[in-house]
């Protein structure tokens, strides 16, 4: 599949607070690796018009309501919601935020050295590979974005689990050979509120 180099603005409001900083080393592919079964395929990343955003700096930003600041691998500091659990993720570069009252909510964020082929091209061919071991795999959206003026790319899609359909999206970026990513997943009745802090941490991160 080819990828279409899109631009969409991803603007940030404010944000961060000071927390614990977790391990530095774990994943940058979304997800778990899951039951076997398989649907539909991902589609490229699409054109989103462009949009120009504030660029507000990390250092003093108030800290969302509910939230704390968190760093994570390779850099990356952002905000999760106060009280969610913080541990490892597995591979290298990133970190998890469960949710105590809701194992299968959960949010993962970090930063590791990305794949020798372009940032589009490495989730269109992954996106691909995903969707292959996913039963009822829906790919909503896969989008070549604008995230702080740094090409980005968007992943937003849903599949079904022995536990009912969930709802998963995340977001990527490259900074001096460092591959940032935002990852947020939950059962699909409750991803609008799951999908309310992916947007926040969006907002609050850096870099």
């Amino acid at each position: 599949m080819s990828t279409v180099l899109g631009a969409t603005l991803l603007s940030a409001p404010p944000a961060p607070e000071a927390g614990t900083a977790p391990p530095t080393t774990y994943i940058y592919t979304p997800g778990t690796p899951p039951p076997s079964g398989a649907r539909s395929t991902p589609d490229a990343p699409t054109e989103r018009p462009s949009i120009t955003p504030p660029s507000p700096s990390m250092v003093a930003m108030p800290i969302p309501e509910g939230y704390q600041r968190v760093a994570g691998p390779g850099g990356l500091v952002t905000t999760v919601p106060k009280g969610w659990k913080i541990t490892r993720s597995t591979g290298p570069g990133a970190v998890q935020a469960t949710d105590p009252d809701d194992s299968q909510r959960f949010v993962r964020y970090g930063g590791a050295e990305h794949p020798p082929v372009s940032l589009n091209q490495s989730h269109v061919d992954y996106a691909k590979t995903f969707a292959a071991t996913k039963p009822g795999y829906e790919s909503i959206r896969l989008d070549a974005v604008t995230y702080r003026g740094l090409a980005a790319v968007e992943w937003e899609f849903a599949h079904d689990t022995d536990d009912g359909r969930r709802r998963a999206k995340s977001l990527y970026w490259r900074i001096d050979g460092i591959e940032y990513f935002i990852y947020a997943a939950s059962a699909e009745q409750r991803w609008p509120e799951t999908e309310a802090i992916y947007k926040t941490m969006v907002a609050n991160t850096t870099p």
